[in-house]
């Protein structure tokens, strides 16, 4: 599965930067793609539409809204998503070593903002096969290692 690695500078006057990992609409199982949030990545190709890993781990139970909130899996989703977001943007962007993808960063140096496509495993609905072994998760477990081949998005 393609993924996009975004790390973004907020303005201000402290540097600080934002972190995310989109997954490309058409990485999707087509029943899934009607059903997600959808954003745009800015790539050099153009915009791409996206949709937030949360949505793409997502067990098919999740759309079903009144089920998800009763058996608390809102949170757990989140947990998860953030978790294995942090994973991800950590093979690709060394300096982010937050356990769970902080809203904004702060970086002594600097890097600038950057993005990159990088390839890992099939993550459609994966939460059920994620979620038990989340705090052994590596990101060789996702499909990735340091030396991932990384491509401009």
């Amino acid at each position: 599965m393609d993924m996009i690695t975004c790390r973004a500078r907020i303005g201000g006057q402290a540097p600080l930067y934002s972190y995310r990992v989109l997954v490309p609409l058409d990485q999707l199982t087509p029943l899934r793609r009607h059903r997600v949030v959808i954003l745009h990545a800015v790539t050099p190709a153009g915009r791409q539409p996206c949709t937030r890993l949360a949505d793409v781990l997502a067990p098919n139970r999740w759309f079903e809204r009144y089920l998800a909130m009763h058996c608390g899996l809102a949170a757990r989703l989140n947990l998860v998503s953030r978790r294995v977001e942090a994973i991800i943007l950590h093979a690709i962007f060394p300096e982010m070593t937050a356990r769970l993808v902080p809203p904004m960063l702060q970086i002594d140096h600097g890097p600038g903002e950057a993005s990159h496509r990088i390839s890992g495993i099939d993550l459609n609905a994966a939460f059920d096969s994620l979620a038990p072994r989340i705090e052994t998760l590596m990101a060789a477990d996702l499909g990735l290692c340091t030396d991932n081949q990384r491509r401009a998005a």
